[in-house]
């Protein structure tokens, strides 16, 4: 719901005379950050006391951080709402570690699939949500401004702390390690890099997924922005987009990838993903060059639809090949790890987006495209 929001309402409260685009590539790195420190941490966590502890209190901090993020009148707030975030957002990489626990091979990769589409269900609801609350706060006077805001943060909130008690009273609390084998000793003190250490295959791996996200943060922060700067499109247009994007990601990981990933070899089925992906990034500025013959809104759909096609089919590939490289009882650890590796191209590439976009608006989808071409060769 917030991420729209977020860009322009942190450009709005942007002092005159700043860098809008480094301060909303600074504000959206800084759950990153922490997320990059926190994530391997949980994931150790989660693989001695158990998943559902982990997840159930991250989720429950990503709730707690949108209500601040909905009482927040300044940056500096928006800022505390973004820590409370980073805080909060290993709970997919648990829940990728608890499927991993008890699934092996293509099925692992079809399972880590249904668990992108579950996230990707949210996206479905929750951005066009976000925009209708958004054009309600601007065209009502006792909606404008903080109360509308408010709303969007309570509401998003909301449903982060009922799922975190959901999760509370429906998920089994089993051990994380897969049945009939032995308990998991109590955990030697790790670096939170140790896997890289210990297993070399693992860091190509890691250097594959940091690279592939590195793409996708540098429009984090500057997507909002764009299609508002080319098109004067609003938050019902970014959240149509995204609900889309996000219904495609769900056909693909839970409907598609199971097929695939049992008829077609892993590399070749990663690369074409990533290639799809460049090429779904570097088409939304290009719309604007094709909007004298085709609708703008067209060509950011069948972006879109690339960009979904390739995340939905390369993501949860990549994760499955990872998991197949360390110990059982090392997986939460392990999607932790990879959890920290997205986060570092999130705090990079928001801040690179943003300096980019205030340079030319296409160049961060240029730069996207080539680092997921970059990525396909990497594989």
């Amino acid at each position: 719901m917030l991420f729209a929001d977020i860009q322009l309402r942190a450009e709005s409260l942007t002092p005159a005379g700043w860098p809008k685009g480094l301060v909303i590539g600074s504000l959206l790195a800084t759950t990153f950050v922490i997320q990059l420190v926190v994530s391997p941490i949980w994931g150790r966590r989660s693989d001695h006391m158990g998943r559902k502890a982990v997840v159930v209190i991250c989720t429950a901090l990503s709730g707690l951080a949108m209500v601040t993020y909905g009482l927040a009148g300044s940056l500096a707030v928006l800022v505390v709402s973004r820590v409370l975030s980073g805080f909060g957002a290993a709970n997919v990489a648990v829940a990728q570690a608890f499927i991993s626990d008890r699934y092996e091979g293509a099925d692992r990769t079809a399972a880590l699939g249904r668990i992108g589409a579950a996230v990707s269900l949210g996206l479905v609801v929750g951005p066009p949500i976000g925009g209708v609350l958004a054009v309600l706060g601007a065209r009502q006077p006792s909606l404008h401004g903080l109360p509308g805001q408010f709303l969007l943060g309570i509401l998003a909130g909301a449903c982060s702390l009922l799922g975190a008690l959901v999760l509370a009273v429906v998920l089994p609390n089993l051990p994380p390690r897969l049945e009939g084998e032995p308990e998991v000793p109590k955990p030697p003190k790790r670096s939170a890099f140790a896997l890289l250490q210990e297993f070399p295959a693992l860091r190509r791996l890691a250097l594959v997924v940091g690279v592939a996200w590195l793409s996708l943060a540098t429009l984090e922060g500057t997507f909002a922005r764009l299609i508002e700067r080319l098109f004067g499109y609003g938050q019902l247009q970014f959240g149509a987009l995204l609900g889309y994007e996000a219904l495609a990601g769900i056909a693909v990981q839970g409907l598609i990838l199971g097929f695939v990933a049992k008829r077609l070899s892993e590399k070749p089925l990663v690369r074409s993903a990533f290639v799809a992906q460049g090429v779904g990034l570097a088409l939304n500025p290009a719309s604007a060059l094709l909007a004298s013959s085709i609708p703008p809104l067209a060509t950011l759909f069948v972006a879109s639809t690339l960009y979904a096609v390739g995340a939905g089919l390369a993501n949860p590939t990549v994760n499955s090949i990872c998991s197949r490289t360390v110990p059982s009882d090392r997986q939460g650890e392990l999607f932790g790890l990879l959890q920290g590796t997205r986060s570092l191209g999130f705090v990079l590439g928001p801040l690179v987006g943003g300096v980019l976009f205030d340079w030319h608006p296409a160049a961060p989808y240029v730069l996207a495209g080539a680092v997921c071409v970059l990525a396909a060769a990497l594989v």
